[in-house]
């Protein structure tokens, strides 16, 4: 059996593709757009501030304002001899301990330094539990009991000065400057991931 075409068909003329060029120049135009668009997403197009009185200001209070700071896990069998050099009472720590082991909280490590030369004490709230610490340029490691991740908020513990207070804190990616606090009752607010 052959198969004869059908007679009612014929090739049906195509209309010339568009030239590769005019494709390539479409493509091109929308990753500008895109681009364009992260950028004023990202660095905050509509909310410029170039004080940092202001910025600093308005860290703390909106939880879309919060930086986000990835650190490093204490293993949960290393727990009880971080707790142990760290500034928490031994009630403290014997709370967070069984909330290790419960699962409930997580440690992590958090060295903190003085990112501007000014020094300064600083007040680390996180949730129920508070840790005050010196500013120096040798980093000095906070231990705070997080879930998955948990809020942070950074506070001078004294009147930081004209200068401010500039701390710093070393992440899973290294060290990172964070905003100068100017003023006894500003808030930076950051949000831990624990890594």
């Amino acid at each position: 059996m052959q198969n004869k075409p059908d007679p009612a068909w014929q090739p049906q003329p195509q209309a010339a593709e568009k030239s590769p060029n005019m494709r390539l120049g479409l493509i091109g135009m929308a990753a500008c757009v895109l681009m364009a668009g992260a950028g004023l997403h990202f660095y905050g197009g509509s909310k410029t501030q170039s004080n940092p009185t202001i910025a600093a200001e308005s860290a703390g209070g909106d939880e879309s304002q919060r930086i986000g700071l990835p650190l490093n896990v204490i293993a949960p069998q290393n727990a009880e001899q971080a707790l142990a050099g760290s500034s928490f009472s031994a009630q403290q720590r014997a709370d967070i301990l069984a909330a290790v082991k419960r699962r409930d909280v997580r440690l992590v490590a958090m060295p903190v330094y003085d990112a501007t030369g000014a020094g300064g004490m600083i007040t680390l709230v996180c949730g129920p539990w508070q840790q005050t610490v010196g500013l120096t340029p040798k980093p000095t490691t906070v231990i705070l009991p997080i879930s998955m991740s948990g809020n942070v908020d950074i506070i001078p513990s004294a009147p930081p000065g004209p200068t401010g207070v500039g701390s710093g804190a070393i992440t899973v990616f290294g060290p990172q400057a964070l905003p100068v606090l100017y003023k006894q009752g500003d808030t930076l607010a950051l949000t831990v991931i624990a890594q």
